[in-house]
């Protein structure tokens, strides 16, 4: 059955609404000029998203790539599986976020692809799912975007689809849920403008499983951002990140990443003007290697003309099992704070646990920094794990990392796994 326009416009403006109050895009006031010398960004990319309509995130950007910045860059995150009670169920999930500079253009890419899609228990069924939307920024201050999403096998019960679903195409399930197909959205001034994109996008009508009535769940979300870069002279440039887990294994002279970073949170540049950028993911499961729930970060930083500048990114990562047991947590928390005060650079880095537990023996609340633990038949556990260059004005704490010196769990020897990560960074040249 179709949707009415107003229907798909009132589903279009609430997941919109969502989104920017997640902090994934926000769009301040900036003048209008005739050229734009530099472009400033943001984008991210991820592979599945929900939150409910009162504001509660559910599940932030799983296999999320995010850049921020004026410089090209590019992020690649890939997970095995992710799942939410009933309303989510997707297979093997990849995104990819990069920026490119040419000719004065500056281009925007994100690509996401999603397996084995089922949604509401399988009401909506989806073999495949790749969407790759283009923003591009031009030198005269104008944008314009490019989107494609392809659906391969979808299946909405009770629907019939179109073999080629239209842009902006909307549909519904009576009664249980108003879905959006293949949307893609731009909007902007000159020297300004903003991007939305997603493959599928539902919101419940009524509750279900415990999932109130408004709840939005997005395939393949894309945010773009676009300004113009205003020059401050004496502004430093913020960097930093925030991750709940990451496995990675050395195959040769090659690093094979098991597992991208979950839940990661970056700092923008020009920093997030004191608001507070989060990620939040119900629950990870890392197939026969470890088992994480509830996970948070945060990141939080500021920056003024006069050169002064502050980051604070946390990490907060619960109900930790790592290989059936042999290292549990109910709860790791990181937190790396930089500062920059007429000149004068200090920073801090602090763990706190609850209930963590190494081969048997019961950790303290406040472990001391760099405490490493061989493990017989394991390898070497490090907490608290602290770096700090006060060259680079740079810190980094690693509250849980374990590198196997046996194979363990299909990992080979020299596997690292890491759990609750955060670190800042400020540059001022």
């Amino acid at each position: 059955m179709g949707m009415g326009s107003q229907t798909v416009r009132k589903l279009v403006s609430l997941i919109a609404f969502v989104l920017m109050g997640a902090g994934l895009v926000a769009i301040p006031a900036t003048p209008a000029h005739a050229a734009v010398d530099e472009w400033n960004y943001s984008a991210n990319t991820g592979a599945t998203y929900i939150k409910a309509l009162g504001g509660v995130v559910q599940s932030d950007l799983t296999a999320q790539t995010a850049i921020a910045g004026g410089a090209q860059g590019s992020q690649k995150n890939s997970t095995a599986a992710a799942n939410v009670g009933t309303l989510v169920s997707v297979g093997a999930a990849e995104t990819k976020t990069t920026s490119v500079k040419s000719g004065g253009n500056i281009e925007l890419t994100s690509n996401a692809r999603v397996a084995g899609v089922n949604l509401l228990n399988g009401l909506i069924k989806i073999d495949a799912v790749e969407t790759t939307v283009t923003t591009t920024g031009k030198p005269d201050g104008t944008s314009s975007h490019v989107a494609n999403t392809k659906l391969a096998g979808i299946k909405i019960l009770g629907i019939n689809l179109p073999l080629d679903i239209p842009k902006n195409y909307g549909v519904n399930i009576p009664g249980v849920a108003a879905i959006s197909l293949n949307f893609s959205a731009h909007a902007g001034t000159q020297e300004l403008s903003a991007t939305r994109g997603w493959a599928v996008a539902v919101q419940l009508l009524k509750a279900q499983n415990g999932f109130d009535a408004g709840t939005t769940i997005v395939l393949n979300p894309v945010n773009h951002y676009l300004q113009e870069a205003v020059p401050a002279d004496n502004a430093p440039r913020l960097g930093g990140f925030t991750y709940a887990s990451r496995i990675s294994a050395k195959v040769g002279t090659q690093i094979n990443v098991v597992s991208d970073p979950t839940a990661f949170v970056a700092t923008p540049f020009n920093g997030s003007n004191g608001n507070e950028l989060r990620n939040t993911t119900a629950t990870i499961s890392l197939p026969g290697i470890a088992t994480v729930g509830a996970i948070t970060s945060t990141s939080t930083s500021k920056r003024d003309p006069n050169g002064d500048a502050e980051i604070v990114n946390a990490n907060r990562t619960a109900k930790i099992n790592v290989l059936g047991g042999l290292i549990k947590a109910d709860a790791i928390q990181v937190e790396a704070t930089g500062k920059l005060v007429n000149g004068v650079w200090t920073q801090s880095l602090k763990m706190t646990t609850l209930n963590l537990v190494v081969a048997g023996i019961q950790l303290p609340v406040n472990v001391s920094p760099n405490t490493a633990i061989d493990v017989l038949g394991l390898g070497k556990v490090e907490l608290n794990k602290q770096a700090v260059a006060p060259g680079s004005k740079a810190n980094r704490i690693d509250g849980l990392k374990i590198t196997l010196d046996t194979a363990q769990a299909g990992l080979p020897v020299g596997a690292v796994i890491e759990f609750a990560i955060a670190g800042t960074l400020i540059t001022t040249s």
